[in-house]
C-alpha cells in the first residue's frame, strides 16, 4: 500500500512540475498587439555603456512622459494609438528623438543604439535592403537583438521623479536643436507606416 502511495505522489508531483514548467512565461516573447493600436518595441542589446539604463520617453504633445525603461539586454513594448508620435531617449542633457507614423494593429521595431559618450539614439527597424546606420527585419543583427534581449521592466519611481526634472527642463530646447538637422538625419530617425513586421 505504501509503496502505491508513493508512486501515486510520485506522479502527482511531476505533473505538477511539468504544469509549472510549461506555465512558465517566455520573457522574450512580444505581447500581442492590442487592437486597434499600433505597437512599437524598443530593444536594446550592446557592449557599449551596457551598465547604463535610460527613459524612453512620448513627447508628442510637447510634453515628455515617461513610457519606460530600457537597461542593456532588453525590450520595452509600447502601445500607442495609430498616428504620429514622437519618442524621446536618453539621460538628460544628452537626448535624441524618433519620429513615427504607425497603423492600427501593426507592430514596429526600433534598435536602442549605444553612442559612447553622448548617449543613445534611436534607429527603426526597416523592410527592404539595409542602408547605412539602419536596421532591416531579414539581418542577422536584427535577429540577436530578438533573441538576446528580454522584457523590461518597470522604471522605479524615485528614478522617474528625478529624469522627469530634467526632462521638463532640457527638452524645449533639445527638441528645438533636433528640428535643425538635415532632411536626411530626419529620414534616418523617421518610423514609417510601411515600416511594419510583415
Amino acid at each position: 500500500m505504501n509503496t502505491r502511495r508513493r508512486a501515486i505522489s510520485l506522479i502527482a508531483s511531476l505533473a505538477f512540475a511539468g504544469f509549472a514548467f510549461a506555465a512558465k512565461p517566455d520573457k522574450t516573447a512580444v505581447p500581442a498587439v492590442p487592437p486597434g493600436q499600433a505597437q512599437v518595441v524598443f530593444l536594446r542589446h550592446s557592449v557599449v555603456g551596457a551598465k547604463a539604463n535610460t527613459l524612453v520617453y512620448e513627447t508628442t504633445s510637447g510634453q515628455p512622459k515617461v513610457v519606460g525603461i530600457i537597461p542593456n539586454n532588453r525590450k520595452l513594448v509600447v502601445n500607442v494609438p495609430p498616428g504620429d508620435h514622437v519618442f524621446m531617449i536618453g539621460n538628460l542633457p544628452t537626448c535624441d528623438f524618433l519620429r513615427a507614423s504607425v497603423l492600427a494593429d501593426k507592430r514596429y521595431y526600433v534598435v536602442v543604439v549605444s553612442r559612447w559618450p553622448d548617449g543613445f539614439t534611436l534607429r527603426p527597424v526597416r523592410n527592404g535592403e539595409q542602408q547605412q546606420g539602419g536596421y532591416i527585419f531579414k539581418s542577422e543583427e536584427f535577429s540577436d537583438q530578438l533573441k538576446y534581449t528580454t522584457l523590461a521592466g518597470r522604471a522605479p519611481d524615485s528614478y522617474v521623479k528625478s529624469e522627469m526634472k530634467n526632462a521638463e527642463t532640457y527638452y524645449p530646447g533639445k527638441w528645438q536643436q533636433w528640428q535643425s538637422k538635415s532632411g536626411e538625419q530626419k529620414a534616418m530617425l523617421t518610423l514609417k507606416p510601411e515600416d511594419a513586421e510583415s
